[in-house]
């Protein structure tokens, strides 16, 4: 896996109990394909739905011929093993579980399914544009606005060499952008995936011939944003409910971090602003700047309260602020 978001560093240590959220979290109706022997999920639309940016023969074959390989190819690989039946999810998160012999096949074939299980509910026709809400805000926060997202991941999947996908993932404290090659998935690497466009050349090599870019450009008309922005909402987050509670005093009175609003941190910055440069209270400023940039937050993003934004959001200020003790005296 290739993190293509650079200056976000690469993904951080992943821990077994996020693993485990992720190989649970989407065992359901959109994948289907859980505690039997996998099967091709129907389209959810016609096969010329997508046209004229992905033709009916392309989604024909993609659909019923590629995916039905790799479905018989993942049933034939675990039959009669412990593995047999077992969730893709689960899987894919305990490769290296897996007798050595078996885990090649495992890691195309099981990938394979639950990729194309993803690609399928992840277009529509008339879609494209752009996501709202949280999932919206998550991408500005990463990437400056939409238009350099899109430029990313544009970037991304025409970085990948040969065969491989390009994806928009969640950690559990940001949105950022990875490629994987052949049927690999970011699952593996305790990432949740949102939305993936696959540059295998079955992909488009009927429509778009070598053309990838222009693919690649036909396929931002169709993805489904609402679909990224459900699995976005389920994907796993790391428990602040302790940041949350923490108390913070505003113009005199005790709150819950997680119930500050916009007119709280408005009222912080204020007061605080009044104090800087002052003696012993010389540090305040810096705190001042905080409590703005948060206010600045919670408007960017509609948020009615703290606890209304991103979990990683919330950590990164609540350290901003002092809310969480630096370990060392303020002054």
């Amino acid at each position: 896996m290739v993190v293509v978001s650079m200056a976000l560093g690469a993904p951080g240590p992943v821990s077994a109990v996020r693993r485990a959220n992720l190989s649970r979290r989407r065992c359901g109706p959109r994948v289907m394909m859980c505690a039997m022997a996998y099967s091709v999920p129907d389209l959810p639309y016609p096969y010329d739905a997508l046209e004229p940016h992905i033709s009916e023969e392309i989604m024909r074959i993609h659909h019923d011929k590629h995916h039905q390989a790799y479905v018989d190819k993942a049933n034939g690989a675990l039959a009669g093993t412990e593995w047999e039946g077992m969730p893709p999810e689960e899987i894919l998160t305990r490769l290296d579980d897996l007798p050595e012999d078996l885990r090649d096949a495992v890691r195309d074939n099981v990938g394979g399914h639950y990729n194309h299980s993803l690609f399928w509910p992840a277009m529509k026709p008339e879609g494209g544009g752009q996501p709202g809400g949280k999932l919206l805000a998550a991408i500005k926060d990463t990437f400056g606005n939409f238009k350099v997202f899109k430029d990313t991941l544009r970037a991304a999947a025409m970085s990948q060499f040969g065969s491989g996908w390009a994806w928009l993932v969640d950690d559990g404290t940001r949105v950022f952008i990875v490629t994987t090659s052949n049927q690999d998935n970011p699952i593996s690497d305790g990432l949740a995936p949102l939305v993936g466009i696959d540059v295998w050349e079955h992909a488009y090599y009927l429509q778009y011939e070598n053309r990838r870019a222009d693919y690649v450009e036909a396929w931002l008309n169709v993805v489904d944003w609402e679909a990224a922005q459900d699995l976005y909402a389920a994907a796993p987050r790391p428990d602040i409910s302790d940041v949350l509670a923490r108390s913070v005093s505003i113009a005199g009175t005790e709150k819950r971090f997680g119930d500050i609003t916009l007119d709280d941190a408005r009222t912080q910055s204020a007061e605080l602003k009044a104090l800087a440069g002052w003696g012993p209270m010389a540090k305040v400023g810096s705190i001042a700047r905080g409590w703005s940039d948060l206010a600045s937050t919670l408007d960017k993003h509609g948020a009615a309260t703290v606890a209304d934004l991103h979990a990683g959001i919330v950590v990164a200020s609540a350290k901003e602020l002092w809310v969480i003790p630096p370990g060392r005296s303020m002054v």
